[in-house]
């Protein structure tokens, strides 16, 4: 009779606070609300909400707030160009889909050993992240994104997933009232279709050589890139030892201070 009570207790609890929710679904503190409402059934301690799109960085709509400011360059970082590297971002865009994904489900073989895992992933998210994605259409994607210094439990997905049919359909609705920004950042110099000119050695790279740079330094293998591309191991051996003789390197480490070096130069001059 007790488990009964406090199950019931904890629904009543729940149908409140999504009932606040709702209600929010047009205020400036929508986002907030959500993050508090799933704060209270599990913990994180990183949560933000953004829309992903093929060509142009993400938007970010809200996100937490660290009292010190440090979240605050890294966003701005991972907009300059660390969000190509983002196992979501690159599932968002090979593979626009709904549901409750979580970093296992997404990240390549080699990702914690990559330089955007050691340079920012590790320093913000820490250990786990899990996203819920809604699909707005074939491109777009919108994200609630949540980050945990210790891995999600299965007591936590489970609670999670108990969560996700009630918080996808209110993400979608909740974009009506998103003003999204009109003024898009320029694409990435790194990108076939980007209209920038990066670095000269950079800038002799063949469409193909940057989609195998840009998975490497997401961390992906040799034979998951193949796989990727719909190539043959051969060949992906091959554009990865011409793209290391154009740009004059001899590890992924170089590739990485090359790909932030164009991003740098990429951003208007004050």
């Amino acid at each position: 009779m007790g488990d009964n009570a406090s199950r019931l207790h904890e629904g009543l609890v729940w149908h409140r606070g999504f009932g606040l929710l709702v209600d929010k679904l047009d205020a400036p503190n929508f986002w907030l609300g959500v993050a508090r409402l799933l704060g209270d059934h599990v913990a994180f301690d990183t949560w933000v909400a953004l829309l992903f799109s093929p060509h142009r960085p993400p938007t970010i709509f809200a996100e937490s707030d660290e009292e010190d400011g440090s979240d605050e360059q890294l966003f701005q970082d991972y907009q300059r160009g660390l969000y190509l590297l983002d196992p979501f971002y690159i599932e968002a865009c090979a593979r626009a889909r709904s549901g409750l994904l979580r970093l296992d489900d997404v990240a390549p073989e080699c990702f914690t050993s990559t330089e955007y895992y050691q340079r920012y992933f590790r320093r913000n998210i820490v250990a786990d992240e899990i996203q819920f994605n809604v699909a707005l259409d074939h491109e777009q994607v919108l994200c609630l994104s949540l980050g945990s210094s210790q891995r999600f439990d299965s007591e936590a997905m489970g609670t999670l997933l108990l969560i996700q049919p009630w918080l996808l359909p209110l993400m979608r609705q909740r974009m009506h009232f998103e003003a999204l920004a009109e003024q898009v950042s320029g694409p990435h110099p790194w990108h076939p279709q980007g209209v920038q000119s990066p670095p000269p050695a950079v800038n002799s790279l063949t469409d193909r050589e940057r989609e195998v740079s840009q998975l490497m330094l997401g961390g992906c293998s040799t034979k998951e890139i193949a796989r990727r591309l719909n190539i043959s191991v051969e060949t992906v051996r091959a554009h990865k030892k011409h793209l290391y003789t154009k740009l004059g390197i001899n590890s992924q480490s170089e590739l990485f201070a090359l790909f932030w070096q164009a991003r740098q130069d990429a951003q208007p001059q004050a």
